[in-house]
């Protein structure tokens, strides 16, 4: 694939759907059937994979309790988590302005593949997209890092010329990995430390054209604003 424009890699959860609601229930029933008790905030367990999870809440127990608790919060997810989702406001209307500028869109998500499309099909967003990628249980390595450098790869994309925007440290530090510019989504789930460590922020949908555009030496063109 070859564009004079640059690459656009979003994140998907808390950066085109707010996910969490989905998330965090399907989370507390597992940790609630499994009697774990008081976990904490539960919060920054939305970004990184669920494997990243169980280590962090199963860290003395074994690889295959670990991958028993995914699989648990994976069927519980697959059964109703997923669609305990909305978009964001302002997204469609980015999708749909940058669609007319010509930016190749893409998608690049710590959750499983099936999952993303299932979601972004629901609320008629999957054709914005060039490609959506997710992890997959096959994946040897379910880092974003790996994940993104397979996106850039598979669409013969450079790194120079493309921007992740996402709102965790996962998705920047992703990014870096990878030599791709980033923008963070402060409508997201991030903290301030963490979208401080993004290239730019993008406080609202709406001011991701006008960051992009100048970058891209372009102007908006009357058609995209719709």
């Amino acid at each position: 694939m070859t564009s004079t424009l640059p690459a656009i890699i979003f994140d998907l959860d808390g950066t085109l759907t707010d996910s969490k609601p989905g998330i965090l229930s399907c989370l507390r029933q597992v940790i609630d059937a499994r009697n774990l008790g008081d976990c904490g905030q539960l919060d920054r367990f939305v970004g990184p994979p669920v494997e990243a999870w169980a280590v962090d809440l199963l860290s003395d127990s074994t690889e295959e309790d670990r991958a028993a608790f995914a699989r648990e919060y994976r069927s519980c997810y697959d059964r109703e988590g997923w669609s305990n989702n909305s978009v964001f406001p302002g997204i469609r209307e980015l999708l749909t302005q940058l669609r007319a500028q010509g930016f190749p869109l893409f998608v690049c998500t710590s959750k499983h593949q099936h999952h993303a499309i299932r979601i972004l099909d629901k609320f008629d967003l999957s054709h914005f997209f060039t490609a959506i990628y997710g992890d997959k249980l096959d994946y040897p390595d379910h880092s974003k890092p790996k994940l993104l450098a397979r996106l850039l790869a598979d669409n013969s994309l450079s790194g120079n010329n493309a921007w992740m925007i996402g709102d965790r440290s996962f998705d920047f530090d992703a990014a870096r990995a990878n030599n791709v510019k980033t923008i963070a989504a402060a409508w997201g789930y991030g903290t301030a430390e963490e979208y401080a460590t993004a290239n730019t922020l993008a406080p609202s949908p709406a001011d991701i054209l006008a960051l992009l555009l100048p970058a891209a030496g372009r102007t908006v063109k009357d058609n995209s604003m719709v």
